[in-house]
């Protein structure tokens, strides 16, 4: 879908454009999204393949294929967005429930801080019967 005409004038030929630096082995890197064009009084241009964007400057082709990108961005979303919606009641009854919230996390951080403590005394009890039992094989 690149350009036919640039100008006024036709395109003669269409390649993939040289980028300017080399793959490992040393070959060239063809840009293949990047087109040169050559034109029928000879000179050259540059395009994009998937619509008729031209450009002298080799460099303003590739900015401009984010135009073509399919993948969506998501938007941003405020910080109040979950409250956006929301009366001021509404927003005045979850404040209360902050409370119960608060109530529910600090057991649960208790609970959690039980279960670590647990888990690394398994843990010392494992290393001392492992070190017992390598004592025996040996």
């Amino acid at each position: 879908m690149t350009a036919t005409v640039v100008n006024g004038l036709e395109v003669i030929a269409d390649e993939p454009t040289e980028a300017p630096m080399r793959s490992r082995a040393g070959t060239p890197v063809l840009w293949q999204q990047t087109r040169t064009l050559l034109l029928e009084d000879g000179s050259t241009t540059y395009g994009c393949v998937h619509c008729d964007y031209t450009s002298a400057n080799v460099r303003s082709i590739r900015p401009h294929l984010n135009k073509h990108r399919t993948d969506n961005v998501p938007a941003r979303t405020s910080v109040l967005a979950p409250f956006g919606e929301l009366s001021l009641a509404e927003v005045f009854r979850r404040l209360v429930d902050f409370d119960d919230i608060t109530s529910e996390l600090d057991e649960m951080t208790s609970e959690r801080d039980e279960w670590k403590q647990r888990a690394q005394r398994a843990e010392r009890s494992l290393s001392t019967l492992r070190n017992a039992l390598r004592g025996v094989a040996s």
